[in-house]
């Protein structure tokens, strides 16, 4: 994916669906339907989102889209909205965790896209087992090899999220309680 590609993580962001729902317009969304769209002028706003969504499930499945699949395959598809909180981005020690759903227990979920490299991974792991017992890391499938590798004797749980953009349970590893690093400051 070149660097054109990356107006693309600018999209999906609160500052652009105010500016749209404000102002009607926003640069970043202009940008994004120039670019990768066609017909764009006889469409309504939710179906070019809708387009532009589906170019990241294709091509460029950025933090966001990993993120919002987390979203409607864990907590829509096997916990409910009623008993389950969803936060994105929350810091913790100097990392910040990615995903993390509470439903009777907490989960962090750290994200490794296709985009990622694992040279901060040990380091946010260490950060998150200080507030949290149960982590787990998600990436694609080409990822797996090397991160199961990496994670072969831990606790850490591994989700993949397949190219049909589902998480594969077939290669999927649950974690494993591990309270040994929490701090109680």
């Amino acid at each position: 994916m070149s660097t054109n590609n990356l107006v693309l993580n600018k999209l999906f962001t609160q500052h652009v669906f105010k500016d749209l729902l404000n102002d009607g317009e926003n640069s970043v969304y202009g940008t994004v339907i120039k670019r990768y769209l066609d017909n764009s002028a006889s469409k309504d706003n939710g179906k070019l989102i809708s387009e532009i969504y589906q170019v990241l499930s294709n091509s460029y499945r950025n933090e966001y889209f990993y993120m919002n699949t987390l979203l409607n395959k864990l907590l829509l598809g096997k916990h409910s909205i009623n008993t389950t909180t969803a936060l994105t981005q929350i810091p913790i020690g100097k990392s910040k965790a990615d995903f993390i759903l509470i439903n009777g227990k907490a989960v962090v979920y750290e994200i490794k896209t296709e985009l990622d490299s694992f040279e901060r991974l040990d380091t946010q792991l260490a950060n998150y087992y200080r507030a949290f017992d149960h982590v787990c890391v998600v990436i694609s499938e080409n990822s797996y090899k090397k991160l199961s590798t990496l994670l072969q004797n831990t606790s850490v749980g591994i989700y993949v999220l397949t190219k049909r953009n589902t998480l594969s349970s077939s290669m999927c590893k649950e974690p494993i309680a591990d309270t040994k690093s929490l701090g109680y400051e």
